[in-house]
């Protein structure tokens, strides 16, 4: 039997990350709604409409997600792959028979995959030897096609793909191009974007050939090119992250028009035909979306909640809405361009480079300053914890730390806390059963009786740093070093009671065997493993007037330990460089 006391050993080893604010399921700043999906770290990108108005998201370091027009979100995950590694959904669109098909960015095994209404995933692993082939591609796009099947964009293996209802993959070579977005033309073509070197992609279905029109801005910017959409005027439309300007090319002639972007280094990336008759985009390093009127080629920005969200895809929904996804803040919003959010538009984040390079960065990124090499913040996602005598599951989405680095000269360094906000947060967490629950035995009995129900007995747990967190590079990669307190909170305990200092010594894994993300993303999103086996836990001191209610703690929670304690958990660690002006 699972003793209760071992809830608090869950919180004893996992003060590496912070507890995740409250966000309400549903927010409506001015006339735009976001949903904020359960992990805020899951990095929503691909988008496609779902039956009865609701709308799929591949959330890239998460899963798949389902939201409805009321804003209710269920999520569903993605089998591993036969490397054992976790999914990396990237992708999304949905077939002309309604089903919803994703693309798999792991470059160590791509894949294609479609989920049906009930959430069912199948999955298909696309060919990575022959003559043409996905070998080290990353699948970051797919479109119906004109032909009943589905087709992706393959990334730097210069190839675009099709996949059959029956998982049958054909590669076809674009030699030399990386294909980042793709789409169906009014011309019954695949038309796809280079991020590379910003060049426009023509593959003609029934015969394979491709042909490529470069921009007069290709090249000259990074990203190079980002989305791209059959516009509602028989052209197709596309962006220029790198340039922020958007172009237009005429299917039948080749000819390329492009229109600047009114702000600077915004980073326009998503685009869309609009129910209005109008072509839309997202500007990923402003928070803005804009409008693009085919007639007059007039460009409007409207500001999103946050400046920083990020805001990349962009799709036509039901009702005559538009949505898009925030990785920055992880959300999905929605708007009617019928009234679309007002106000002035954000000012773009501090860019690496003025008219070339803009900086997409999340939220996180902009509690570091521009200075920070690596701006980092992680968050569990599950796992498990042994400390003495109690083992537990680690809860999803509780606990997170953030910090930032200048210098990695001499091979480890502190870990610097963020401009805003604590290093560590947390939020003081119940104990079912509180103090009763955690005698041994016979305290999961009495944790579910009346008495346990009394204030007195109530127990929460808060963590505290005891010293700086140091991190570095050692043999197996990125290596961190933490010292905290554990806080039990009770009012017979006092304000006093303290487990620590703890020295837990971690190193994430990656998953995905490959670590993969999408190449525009201004910040690398990891589904890691963290796991250390050396923990020594000693005892806890100041509890009850006096410490006389040390012994009741050390003797329910197993403590001193100085072996056999273990730390198993999964979290998403996202890595990126500061966003915040000095």
């Amino acid at each position: 039997m699972r003793h209760r006391g071992s809830r608090a050993g869950v919180f004893l080893l996992a003060a590496l990350v912070v507890a995740l604010p409250y966000v309400p399921a549903e927010a409506a700043a001015g006339t735009v709604t976001e949903t904020a999906l359960s992990v805020s770290d899951s990095t929503p990108l691909g988008l496609t409409t779902g039956s009865g108005g609701s709308v799929w998201v591949a959330e890239h370091a998460q899963g798949l997600g389902r939201v409805d027009t009321l804003g209710t979100v269920k999520e569903f995950a993605v089998p591993a792959n036969s490397q054992h590694g976790v999914a990396v959904p990237e992708g999304a669109a949905t077939a002309s028979d309604g089903t919803v098909w994703f693309t798999d960015a792991s470059t160590a095994v791509p894949r294609v995959g479609k989920v049906s209404s009930t959430g069912a995933v199948t999955t298909y692993e696309v060919p990575t030897s022959g003559d043409v082939s996905f070998a080290g591609g990353q699948l970051t796009d797919i479109t119906a096609g004109p032909d009943g099947a589905m087709w992706f964009a393959g990334g730097a293996s210069s190839a675009v793909g099709r996949v059959t209802s029956s998982g049958a993959v054909t590669a076809y070579a674009t030699v030399g191009l990386s294909p980042y977005a793709i789409t169906t033309g009014p011309d019954k073509a695949l038309w796809f974007t280079d991020t590379n070197g910003g060049s426009i992609g023509r593959l003609d279905p029934a015969t394979g050939n491709v042909t490529t029109y470069s921009p007069d801005s290709s090249g000259t910017g990074n990203p190079a090119a980002g989305g791209i959409t059959a516009g509602p005027d028989g052209a197709v439309w596309f962006t220029e992250p790198g340039v922020a300007k958007i172009g237009r090319i005429e299917p039948g002639t080749g000819a390329i028009t492009e229109y600047a972007v009114p702000t600077a280094n915004s980073g326009p990336e998503g685009i869309t035909a609009g129910p209005d008759g109008n072509v839309w985009f997202t500007e990923a390093a402003a928070g803005n979306v804009g409008r693009i009127v085919p007639s007059t080629k007039k460009i409007t920005e409207y500001p999103l909640p946050n400046a920083l969200s990020a805001p990349m895809r962009i799709i036509k929904g039901s009702g005559g809405a538009l949505w898009f996804a925030e990785p920055g803040t992880g959300a999905v919003g929605r708007f009617s361009p019928a009234t679309p959010p007002s106000g002035s538009p954000h000012a773009a984040a501090p860019p690496i480079v003025d008219g070339t390079s803009p900086r997409i960065a999340a939220s996180f990124q902009g509690r570091c300053p521009t200075t920070a090499i690596i701006c980092q913040t992680q968050l569990t996602t599950g796992g498990s914890v042994k400390i003495g005598s109690f083992s537990q599951t680690m809860p999803s989405g509780a606990l997170r730390v953030t910090g930032y680095v200048t210098s990695l000269s001499g091979g480890s360094t502190v870990l610097q806390p963020p401009l805003t906000g604590s290093q560590l947060e947390s939020v003081p967490v119940e104990v079912p059963g509180g103090i009763i629950g955690t005698l041994p035995l016979i305290g999961p009995i009495l944790g579910m009786t009346p008495a346990a129900m009394l204030p007195f007995n109530k127990l929460t747990i808060t963590q505290s740093l005891a010293g700086p967190i140091t991190v570095g590079f050692g043999p197996g990669g990125l290596q961190a070093t933490a010292q905290l307190n554990v806080h039990l909170n009770n009012t017979l305990l006092g304000d006093n009671c303290v487990i620590g200092p703890i020295t837990a010594k971690l190193g994430p894994t990656d998953r995905s065997g490959g670590s993969a993300h999408d190449p525009q993303l201004g910040w690398q999103p990891l589904n890691v493993e963290i796991k250390d086996d050396t923990i020594a836990v000693p005892k806890a001191a100041g509890c009850g007037l006096g410490g006389i209610l040390d012994g009741v703690i050390n003797s329910t929670m197993g403590l001193p330990s100085t072996s056999g304690n273990t730390l198993d958990l999964t979290a998403i660690l996202s890595v990126g460089a500061g966003a915040h002006a000095n």
